[in-house]
């Protein structure tokens, strides 16, 4: 299933320190009753909690990041979760030394500093359903 939209409205602010990145994108979502869009997030954290789905074993490999780190990009959409608003966020930060880490966004992302950016679509969103090939929650499948 695929759908083609038309801009509704461009959310652009910041998020408190020391609140959850997860959960306050979430929080912003009910709240503003958005249903459909994308999502961009730059600033800095205290503290991150990243994982990378392991499709051998079926589930999310998690890794803690306990450092102020530099979001240096913070990317996702939102779709519709068993009737609830849903961002799916990936997320690469910026480690003191110059490395990177990136993946999956989970809870215990402590925000910094965090700018962000929410494009919110105008019509139908999209639906996550177990995908039984891989266990994830993915959007219909088209067809």
């Amino acid at each position: 299933m695929a759908f083609a939209y038309e801009i509704k409205k461009i959310h652009q602010g910041r998020f408190a320190e020391g609140a959850d990145l997860a959960a306050t994108v979430l929080e912003y979502l009910k709240a503003n009753d958005i249903k459909a869009g994308s999502v961009q997030i730059i600033g800095a954290l205290s503290k991150a909690r990243l994982g990378v789905y392991d499709f051998g074993d079926g589930e999310y490999k998690t890794f803690d990041v306990d450092c102020e780190s530099e979001i240096l990009s913070c990317i996702g959409n939102i779709s519709m979760l068993e009737g609830q608003p849903f961002a799916h966020l990936h997320m690469i930060i910026g480690l003191p030394g110059g490395e990177t880490r990136g993946g999956h966004v989970f809870d215990n992302c402590t925000i910094k500093v965090c700018e962000f950016q929410i494009t919110e679509y105008e019509g139908e969103a999209m639906q996550r359903v177990v995908d039984p090939s891989t266990g994830l929650k993915l959007w219909e499948p088209e067809g």
